[in-house]
């Protein structure tokens, strides 16, 4: 390999490891997606920190064949406690306490989630993270 192609080789990396810890702006992400783990765990971060700071909530939307699934997170008091709202067209809202390490794991586990190919419509739509303010979210 000549020197050119090391030094190219050498700078397209430091790009894509640039790019990859930029974190997204404005907080949304679909799934799947083509960003890295390490990059999804930085988002999750920065929903964290929003959820914590400012009157907003991150909610998570999937489309299956019998709907929409949509599950929130807002934080309550300090922040080291969110509400878990979690809707599901056949059962209705449920809600749940949850700690902040279990919004963080579910987020990047639902957020590396690669959603296999399927037959039909509803699957050509794709999976959604996006923070929004809690009065839409309590609307829905």
């Amino acid at each position: 390999m000549s020197e050119h192609d090391q030094r190219h080789g050498t700078r397209r990396r430091d790009a894509e490891l640039e790019t990859e810890q930029r974190p997204r702006t404005p907080l949304q992400l679909h799934v799947p997606n083509d960003v890295g783990e390490f990059a999804i765990r930085r988002f999750v971060e920065g929903i964290i920190s929003e959820l914590k700071q400012s009157p907003v909530g991150v909610e998570y939307t999937s489309t299956t064949l019998l709907g929409t699934k949509r599950t929130q997170y807002i934080a309550q008091d300090s922040g080291t406690t969110f509400q878990k709202r979690l809707y599901d067209p056949r059962l209705g809202w449920r809600e749940e306490s949850v700690r902040q390490l279990t919004v963080q794991d579910e987020l990047v586990a639902r957020l590396t989630l690669d959603r296999p190919v399927e037959d039909g419509q509803w699957a050509r739509r794709r999976d959604c993270c996006r923070l929004r303010p809690i009065d839409v979210l309590r609307r829905r």
